[in-house]
């Protein structure tokens, strides 16, 4: 009797080891993030989103054409622009976001609340220190495009990185085509094991230049790619206090 009671005791001890961390990631996946602060054409998973709407840890968020989608996470804002979609998911720092099609607008508010963009398997990281205010387009399946008008930003594709100074954009070739079996946040880390890695090819074409041979930096300063300042929607409600709706 008293050795099937230890069994027992060991049999459920090994369950709740098991299953509180699932049950804790589960609560991450579906925590309350944001706020949506303005919305034109857009939607979250499959239905139309509006003013107001909580946005959550995993949520799909998608707009159509002409559509924007404004969301704040705290003093964190990102503006999905026409045709666009990402998921959106919590992290200790504020938020990641994995950039699916389009273009997102994002401002920091220079203190230790952050969001990393992931777009093409290459992550985009606001410097941290100062206010930022940038644009992470995707523009196909291995280049993206990542401009700063406010502040600076590391960027990272495989083993390479460099900062994007203010006023600049650079356009990125992404070390592997990604397609995906399931979507999970990119901090994750099972991350790798839920997608497919297909090499991109070795070159580069921008603005009607030569071609960027292999081994050669995955970095190209572009210029007429961004005319002007970022505008949309939202971006100066974005700029405001965090605490004005």
């Amino acid at each position: 009797m008293k050795f099937a009671l230890e069994i027992l005791a060991q049999s459920i001890a090994l369950f709740v080891a098991f299953a509180v961390p699932s049950f804790a990631a589960a609560q991450n996946q579906n925590a309350a993030l944001g706020l949506v602060a303005k919305a034109q054409n857009a939607q979250v998973g499959n239905a139309a989103v509006t003013e107001g709407a909580t946005i959550y840890s995993g949520d799909f968020l998608s707009t159509g054409q002409g559509g924007s989608l404004l969301v704040r996470i705290g003093a964190l804002s990102l503006e999905l622009q026409s045709s666009s979609s990402l998921h959106l998911y919590a992290a200790p720092y504020g938020a990641i976001a994995e950039l699916n099609s389009g273009s997102v607008i994002y401002t920091t508010p220079g203190s230790t609340q952050n969001v990393v963009i992931v777009a093409d398997d290459v992550r985009v990281t606001p410097v941290l220190s100062v206010a930022t205010l940038g644009r992470v387009t995707l523009d196909d399946p291995c280049n993206m495009t990542a401009y700063s008008q406010r502040g600076q930003a590391n960027v990272q594709s495989g083993s390479e990185s460099h900062f994007v100074e203010e006023g600049k954009a650079y356009r990125v070739r992404a070390e592997n085509e990604i397609s995906y079996r399931k979507y999970l946040s990119p901090d994750a880390n099972d991350y790798h094991d839920y997608h497919g890695h297909k090499p991109c090819a070795a070159m580069l074409m921008a603005n009607n230049h030569a071609p960027i041979a292999a081994g050669q930096s995955r970095f190209l300063l572009v210029t007429g790619v961004v005319a002007g300042g970022l505008t949309g929607i939202g971006i100066w409600k974005a700029l405001e206090s965090p605490s004005r709706p």
